[in-house]
């Protein structure tokens, strides 16, 4: 697969699609890397028949994008991963491209359409909190993560005893994010666990991305300045960002359209595939006509 320099570090990405269509960017979410659930193969090669070049890469310590191993927690922030994202448009020779980030990376997608909003045509949101800081006084109006959530999501950051453990740990992890509307997918998640385990398993780098929360400026009023069209799609039964952070974001950047879910939690199932390339289609074309 190719990489590409951006920002002092090298990304690994793969594009689907026609090379001249118009770029939408794939940002994953914490700890994800190429191959894993989110924005899997299937994913992006049905995003690219409504006649995009999707590109998918694996985020600064994870997958086979550089590892910084050496680095201590809080050395970079979410403002460093949304610059890596600018670097890798412009790397991939586009003028202007569609940012999709999913979760932590619908984080870093925000930062790049407030850091970088020329590069940027549209913009959506998938499962992703509304930006209040942990120790800003306005969190407390918000709800916070389930308690198996959190111990979950901490489980991603620490080492697992064996390869089968590890695997382990991401199924449960995945069906205690799923929602109630369709039914959990074991076998696909273990075969995706399985492969993000051989390709790179670096819970330490798992840990520094966690800790790029603590280092990052308040995104809560910080996204009202965001321009371009946008999208946030959530589920209702999200159990990491209850759907009042959806729609929190949702009414703090301008014009930005809500499309919640019924029965989906955090998670991307395969049956709402059709809905999500049909809406983030839409806010492409919207976006394109600004």
């Amino acid at each position: 697969m190719p990489r590409l320099k951006s920002n002092g570090i090298e990304l690994e990405y793969e594009q689907y699609g026609e090379p001249s269509a118009p770029p939408v960017v794939l940002i994953a979410g914490l700890g994800e890397q190429m191959g894993s659930v989110e924005f899997p193969q299937e994913f992006c090669i049905g995003l690219s028949r409504y006649d995009f070049r999707v590109v998918r890469f694996d985020n600064r310590d994870v997958g086979l994008s550089t590892h910084l191993h050496d680095a201590a927690p809080q050395s970079y922030s979410l403002l460093d991963m949304a610059d890596d994202v600018a670097g890798l448009i412009v790397g991939l020779g586009a003028e202007r491209a569609h940012a999709v980030g999913a979760s932590l990376g619908g984080f870093i997608a925000r930062w790049v359409a407030l850091r970088h909003a020329r590069l940027v045509q549209s913009l959506t949101v998938i499962m992703s909190g509304c930006g209040a800081r942990a120790d800003d006084p306005a969190a407390d109006r918000f709800s916070k993560m389930a308690p198996h959530a959190l111990r979950n999501m901490q489980t991603k950051t620490r080492p697992a005893s064996s390869a089968e453990a590890a695997i382990e740990s991401y199924v449960d992890a995945s069906r205690s994010y799923a929602g109630s509307a369709y039914p959990f997918d074991e076998r696909w998640v273990r075969s995706c666990a399985r492969c993000a385990y051989r390709r790179a398993y670096d819970p330490p780098g798992v840990a520094r991305q966690l800790a790029t929360g603590f280092g990052t400026p308040d995104l809560l009023s910080a996204q009202e300045a965001i321009a371009c069209s946008t999208l946030v799609i959530h589920g209702d039964e999200d159990p990491i960002f209850g759907p009042d952070h959806a729609r929190e974001t949702a009414a703090r950047i301008p014009g930005a359209r809500l499309d919640l879910t019924t029965g989906v939690g955090h998670e991307m199932p395969r049956e709402t595939w059709p809905r999500m390339f049909r809406a983030i289609a839409e806010v492409c074309e919207t976006g394109s006509r600004a």
